[in-house]
């Protein structure tokens, strides 16, 4: 019997795939316990329907990506660190303060998109990779200064 996954089910598929079960396996559990819908005409055109709408959302969200990408390719963006009287800096540069200047300079992301992230303790240029979604990733320049 074919069916239409509405949740994951570990060792079968992710939802949304169409897979083929036992008839009493998938009318007495999958479809009892509203993990799985039967693949019949309506429930076939439906789901590729859904299937269409959420690819084209996301290639409108890649293209989103790509033009922020773009705009922020290689941008230098500057940080100054204290630095003691023996030339050591007290602290670092950590992603939380990345992403303040990044979202200072309009641009949104989250903690997690920042990926390539070095440790930032001394003075210099350090490149740090955002993967903004999985198809788009972007490097800026970080620039530290002493104060």
């Amino acid at each position: 019997m074919k069916i239409i996954l509405i949740k994951d089910l570990k060792g079968k598929g992710k939802a949304g795939d169409i897979i083929d079960v036992n008839p009493n396996y998938a009318n007495n559990v999958l479809i009892k316990q509203g993990i799985a819908k039967v693949a019949n005409a309506s429930n076939l055109n439906d789901h590729k329907g859904q299937v269409e709408a959420k690819e084209f959302h996301h290639a409108e969200l890649v293209k989103e990506y790509k033009a922020l990408a773009d705009k922020i390719k290689n941008k230098v963006y500057n940080f100054t660190l204290s630095v003691g009287a023996n030339g050591k800096a007290f602290g670092s540069i950590t992603k939380q303060e990345i992403m303040n200047a990044l979202n200072s300079d309009g641009i949104k992301i989250e903690k997690n998109m920042i990926k390539d992230f070095p440790s930032i303790k001394g003075v210099g240029q350090y490149k740090i990779t955002l993967q903004l979604i999985k198809e788009v990733s972007v490097d800026i320049i970080a620039n530290v200064n002493i104060k």
